[in-house]
């Protein structure tokens, strides 16, 4: 079952004197409980693909399908429950408010969601002990550090119960060990079904994945599976592989 479908993607930003096309023909499925890894050069489209998927842009032209649905077709307002409701959002710089400490930057969806609190007390309790952060709920963000604030991000985007979990670059903020303690967390809620598709720029990041998608130029021209037996060392090989022969490609 695919949670989200791109067809035909196209992004094109006008000024005055120019015209960028920033997203040529995209197009990709994401199943459920898939876990994709994007990677890119700088200026490859990333950053406007997750915009896009996020709702938080628009394509020029083509359909992009939430569980579904046309996202083209829906209102603004619709659009803005349906982002609370199905999407979750794991940011490089974390996107925490240091006047709110951790447990209510993780309620804080809900809140805009108008939510019982009852509910959040329940959806906390089944998912602090998974993410680890039973001592930080208390503290504010400045009072922790990034690894631990990364942590406290994820739970505010799970609290959601989110179908599909987008992340931007969640270890590039963070030193070599709390990037490891951030993939391993993401690889044990994978294993629990939740469907994330990740932008990155790291190759031990993308090799969590099931499956990883090269954006180039405004298209998505290359893709690459993790095999059933494979190990995470073998496949982050064969990424590194990939992209050394598709750097070659360019040069020709």
């Amino acid at each position: 079952m695919s949670i989200l479908e791109c067809k035909n993607i196209k992004k094109v930003y006008q000024t005055k004197n120019l015209t960028t096309e920033a997203l040529r023909d995209v197009n990709f499925s994401v199943e459920k409980g898939e876990f994709i890894s994007i990677m890119g050069e700088s200026g490859a489209g990333k950053t406007t693909l997750l915009n896009i998927l996020a709702t938080l842009d628009s394509p020029s032209s083509g359909v992009l399908l939430l569980n579904g649905r046309n996202m083209g077709s829906l209102k603004k307002e619709e659009v803005s429950a349906f982002r609370r409701r199905e999407l979750g959002f794991v940011f490089q710089d974390f996107n925490l408010l240091d006047q709110f400490n951790n447990r209510d930057n993780i309620f804080l969806p809900l809140v805009l969601s108008e939510e019982k609190e009852s509910l959040m007390q329940e959806r906390l309790a089944k998912m602090q002990g998974i993410l680890g952060i039973e001592e930080l709920l208390e503290k504010y963000p400045y009072e922790v550090s990034g690894g631990q604030k990364q942590r406290i991000a994820i739970a505010r985007a799970m609290i959601t119960t989110p179908s599909l979990l987008l992340a931007d670059e969640p270890t590039g903020a963070l030193d070599s060990a709390s990037s490891e303690m951030i993939l391993q967390l993401f690889h044990k809620i994978h294993a629990e079904g939740q469907t994330i598709l990740m932008v990155t720029h790291s190759l031990r990041a993308a090799s969590y994945a099931d499956r990883v998608l090269f954006i180039k130029d405004g298209v998505v021209f290359h893709e690459i599976y993790r095999g059933n037996e494979e190990g995470q060392r073998d496949f982050m090989e064969r990424i590194s592989e990939a992209q050394l022969v598709l750097g070659r490609r360019k040069e020709v």
